[in-house]
């Protein structure tokens, strides 16, 4: 059975569910009205329950689905009116479940603002990446841009705002957006607590764990377009580095005590092979130079690797031949253009110092140029925009 939230009278006046609309009203207009879908023309029951959101519902052995973005749930359905009842406050024109007929898609909501239409997608249900993708540009062919935004992931509803540790699979992380700011966001929405939770300037650990700022904004305090993550001052710049530090040596860490392949591993054995000892890796070695998630390994890992191509080959910072990393990272899972544009960014932190010197390098001008990094990374590409 197939779940909506719209629906047409038999003389083809619409129908919308919202929260405006009482339940003792909605179960009186049951035993008076006959509803059909305004896909399919099919008949739908309406369902007014005391439990879950007031909806329309298809027969059993309806196949009516392939324009919707996701079956209902019950915080999909949530979501839904209380995203309609936001823009209906802010004076925005909406509609819940058009049908787009040039791409037979149905986004949850179309929002009019400054003369364009706004497709707003709010995701409850995992969605492989080939449907988001397809969804998106059918949108764009038509001019418009979709704001998807997913529902908050259980675990972080009741996280203290701050600066913290968060893991975001790759499901997640197919939600991150610039649009908010210069590095990713996660704009998510929960139904339950009517509150945005905003997750900004990510800044990748490895694999699937970031450092990031946690936000909540309550519905009644949101605006539209959405609001924007306030920036980091210099202070929360230091906090992050220090975060960063401390990853980055329980990395090192465990990067002994949990090997089981000894000089197998690439990292150890480029560590044994350059004299290095791991966990006493120079402050260069691990930078969070801009574009590192296209890296699924630690900074460490694959920034070591390529000092020891650059060692093998005898090669300075200046003069990598781009030939040379597209082998390198051939070997490294990801994007290979989006790495070798952060091997090229590491190549250029490395020339702020002089390289045949670098082991004499104090650690207080390498932190000064690391949390500059951060600064460019975070606030100059916001300052220039």
């Amino acid at each position: 059975m197939f779940d909506i939230l719209t629906a047409k009278l038999t003389d083809g006046t619409p129908v919308v569910l919202d929260d405006t609309v009482k339940r003792e009203h909605l179960r009186t207009w049951r035993t008076e009205q006959q509803f059909r879908c305004p896909q399919c023309g099919e008949r739908v029951l309406l369902k007014v329950g005391s439990i879950r959101v007031p909806h329309f519902a298809h027969e059993v052995d309806s196949t009516c689905s392939a324009s919707f973005s996701e079956g209902e749930s019950i915080p999909h359905l949530q979501g839904k009116q209380l995203l309609h009842s936001f823009f209906r406050r802010l004076e925005k024109p909406s509609v819940l479940e058009p049908l787009i007929p040039q791409l037979a898609q149905r986004p949850d909501l179309l929002v009019e603002h400054d003369g364009e239409s706004v497709p707003i997608e709010f995701q409850c249900s995992r969605l492989p990446e080939e449907i988001k993708f397809n969804r998106t540009e059918g949108y764009r062919s038509l001019g418009m841009e979709p704001i998807w935004i997913l529902q908050t992931p259980e675990k972080y509803r009741e996280r203290p705002e701050g600066m913290g540790l968060f893991s975001f699979s790759a499901f997640h992380q197919l939600f991150f957006t610039k649009s908010l700011s210069p590095e990713d966001t996660l704009l998510t929405l929960s139904p339950d607590t009517k509150q945005f939770h905003y997750f900004s300037h990510l800044l990748p650990i490895d694999g699937n764990r970031f450092i990031a700022i946690h936000r909540k904004l309550p519905t009644h305090l949101q605006t539209f377009p959405f609001a924007r993550p306030k920036l980091p001052d210099h202070h929360m710049l230091l906090h992050y580095y220090k975060s960063y530090k401390i990853h980055r040596t329980t990395y090192l860490q465990r990067s002994i005590f949990l090997n089981r392949r000894g000089v197998q591993n690439p990292f150890l054995r480029h560590c044994y092979e350059l004299k290095l000892h791991p966990t006493e890796l120079p402050l260069w070695i691990g930078v969070p130079v801009k574009g590192n998630r296209a890296f699924a390994v630690h900074d460490c890992e694959w920034q070591l690797g390529l000092l020891h191509l650059m060692r093998r080959f005898e090669l300075s910072p200046t003069r990598v031949p781009i030939q040379r990393l597209r082998r390198f990272v051939h070997d490294y899972t990801g994007r290979s253009e989006q790495q070798i544009e952060a091997c090229m960014d590491y190549l250029q932190f490395l020339q702020r110092f002089e390289w045949k010197k670098k082991e004499s390098i104090p650690n207080a001008r390498i932190e000064k140029e690391i949390v500059h990094i951060l600064l460019e990374r975070f606030l100059a590409i916001q300052i220039e925009n």
